[in-house]
């Protein structure tokens, strides 16, 4: 399968099917292209009883949503699959499907299964009522410096503000948080920092979701703890705690459900994932920051004879280790039982670390085709990654 009409058929196939299809995400643009949209997302909506396809379109200043159904399903699809993107991932109850266009025009096209049926979120006004809105104050972005009282973002903090709105977009398309029986529900932010991203995951889970929540960040640097959880007693949220202390330190009363890891550096985000794991937490998130570990173990080794051009240059040096330790930690992930996905965060102009591993606990088995991915992956480049050390397994 190799040209455009087979791969556009086959996205036509999956999400049309009506039986299996949960949700689908079409990104980036083409080489050489021009494309008006960063991301369209496509999930089924029931509204008034009637099963809709909803197509949300997004650019860097506005979300459009439409809903459709019958032959205007098909119409817009097909529109859609005309347009430049250069990735397409599509989640149906029995396997994930990625297609990534290369430079030359060529789909390559990679397919997972899933163990374990994710059940669709019909509702159709899901992201509307849960996405923070500019010029309706917020009382916790007024205390983080972000908003005005008025409602206004403040100078300086438009990106901050794109990227919490973001990241709770990427963790409702999940798909996962409405599945959550026990109360209250538990959630772990590793590395926290100024705690933005803290405080809106416990404004958005009690008060978006309306979901009982505990919520914890944890950071080594006290005076920003300190200065958290004075916030936090303000705003009389008493179930958003702070706490000075490492990752591997952190012992919880309650294994979380959610852990969330977001650019921490090097193997604090293996240390993160390994914790995630360890707990069995139900939802694992993380956006990866530098990757010395296996940068280093790569320099050490030979360089297989293929990449030998590649590995020449510095540069592809490091990105090719950036790569790998991900690839291997979406691959640990998989093995444990997780389904995982790998999305653009932020916008590749912000920051040239825009990637985000998404992971599901869907299965208590092991994935046997996972276990020998990496298998061959690690035998190939002779590495160790330092989760697998963490996790002690061979």
């Amino acid at each position: 399968m190799n040209t455009d009409s087979d791969f556009q058929q086959l996205l036509l196939e999956n999400i049309l099917n009506t039986d299996i299809f949960i949700r689908a995400t079409f990104s980036g643009q083409q080489k050489g292209q021009s494309l008006r949209w960063e991301r369209v997302t496509l999930r089924p909506v029931l509204i008034k009883q009637k099963r809709h396809l909803q197509f949300s379109y997004f650019d860097a200043t506005q979300h459009i949503t439409h809903n459709h159904a019958d032959d205007a399903v098909v119409t817009e699809l097909t529109q859609l699959l005309h347009l430049p993107f250069r990735n397409f991932s599509v989640v149906t109850k029995h396997e994930q499907v990625q297609i990534n266009i290369s430079k030359k025009g060529k789909p390559v096209i990679t397919r997972h299964k899933i163990e374990t049926a994710e059940t669709p979120d019909l509702a159709h006004d899901r992201t509307k009522n849960h996405a923070l809105a500019e010029g309706t104050p917020q009382p916790f972005l007024v205390e983080i410096g972000i908003m005005t009282d008025d409602g206004r973002i403040k100078a300086g903090q438009r990106d901050k503000f794109r990227q919490i709105n973001e990241f709770l977009r990427l963790l409702a398309e999940t798909g996962s948080l409405s599945q959550f029986e026990k109360q209250p529900l538990r959630a772990v932010d590793f590395g926290c920092g100024s705690a933005a991203l803290t405080f809106a995951l416990y404004h958005y889970l009690q008060q978006g979701r309306q979901r009982p929540a505990q919520v914890t960040g944890v950071d080594v640097k006290t005076h920003l703890i300190e200065r958290h959880r004075e916030i936090a007693q303000k705003l009389g949220w008493q179930s958003l705690t702070f706490e000075p202390t490492t990752i591997q330190e952190y012992q919880p009363e309650t294994p979380p459900d959610i852990v969330i890891a977001l650019h921490a550096c090097d193997t604090a985000t293996d240390d993160a994932i390994a914790q995630g794991i360890r707990w069995n937490s139900k939802i694992i998130i993380c956006a990866p920051c530098c990757h010395h570990d296996l940068q280093a173990q790569l320099a050490a080794q030979p360089t297989p004879t293929p990449f030998m051009p590649v590995l020449r240059y510095g540069l592809f040096h490091e990105r090719i280790g950036d790569v790998l330790t991900d690839s291997f930690r979406t691959l640990i992930l998989r093995r444990m039982g997780y389904r995982v996905d790998v999305v653009q965060f932020v916008p590749a102009e912000h920051t040239p670390k825009n990637l985000m591993i998404r992971a599901v606990k869907v299965s208590e088995q092991s994935n046997s085709d996972a276990e020998r991915e990496y298998a061959e992956l690690q035998q190939y480049w002779q590495v160790t990654p330092y989760l697998q050390r963490l996790l002690n397994f061979s």
